[in-house]
């Protein structure tokens, strides 16, 4: 079996905090349905954010989440059980 790989690309790269960023991508070699998580990294770990998405027919995705925190936000889109995950997206929050 092949391995899976995600690609994403943010709608923006520079946000007012409290506004959306939507992540969009490829889930290559993944199922249909398979559960895909937002993480960001936190005190040097990822931390799985709210928002969540399956990924659809053709292996493509799309989530949105609301950035609070100014500052350098440094995300990635995984699958639920971690074991794959996109390259990092920074969007910063001012």
């Amino acid at each position: 079996m092949a391995t899976a790989s995600i690609t994403v690309k943010a709608n923006h790269t520079s946000v007012k905090a409290r506004e959306s960023v939507t992540l969009a991508g490829h889930a290559k070699d993944a199922k249909t349905g398979t559960k895909l998580v937002l993480q960001h990294m936190h005190n040097g770990k990822w931390t799985t954010l709210h928002a969540n998405t399956t990924v659809k027919k053709g292996g493509v995705f799309k989530l949105t989440e609301k950035l609070r925190t100014k500052g350098t936000e440094h995300l990635r889109v995984s699958t639920s059980d971690g074991k794959t995950h996109s390259p990092t997206v920074t969007v910063k929050v001012h």
